[in-house]
């Protein structure tokens, strides 16, 4: 290998483990408000895996800018981007029940590559801060631009089965 090679390699190793060690610090409090834009929206496979129906409470939809999605085949990403948005349900987790759910999310995600961001959440009548994971590294995959994951999945015909 050259070392360009195993700089570049070194270098998403490095990024993927600081990413992950600043986002398992766990969240304090007693709610734990989330923006889900993939397979964890309404209707959708790990949805009703977790019960998010019976299990959190569905604040709304809302537009998230500054990221871009991503396709990565059976489920989506998001990255940071300067002129993206991405359409996310906003879902609250709170009591000992709802944030161990969260915590079964939270653990899937940060080991499945993604790490923590907080964001700002514009709701019809509120703003909330919450969290919303972010691909670890930048894909090199389908953009989707409108940023809609059940809008992509309707319009390619795909199903959700994840």
């Amino acid at each position: 290998m050259s070392q360009e090679t195993d700089r570049t390699l070194y270098g998403r190793v490095f990024h993927r483990n600081v990413c992950w060690q600043r986002s398992y610090e766990r969240v304090e409090g007693e709610e734990l408000i989330m923006a889900l834009y993939g397979s964890l929206r309404n209707e959708l496979y790990n949805n009703r895996r977790f019960d998010l129906q019976n299990r959190s409470e569905f604040l709304g939809t809302t537009k998230i800018d500054g990221y871009t999605l991503y396709s990565l085949g059976p489920y989506p990403a998001v990255y940071p981007s300067a002129n993206g948005a991405v359409v996310a349900e906003v879902r609250r987790f709170s009591g000992k029940k709802q944030l161990e759910v969260a915590k079964s999310i939270d653990y899937m995600e940060l080991f499945g590559g993604y790490h923590r961001e907080y964001v700002d959440l514009e709701l019809p009548e509120k703003k909330l801060k919450g969290i919303i994971y972010v691909y670890d590294e930048k894909p090199e995959t389908e953009v989707i631009d409108h940023g809609d994951w059940t809008r992509y999945l309707k319009e390619k015909e795909l199903p959700d089965d994840s």
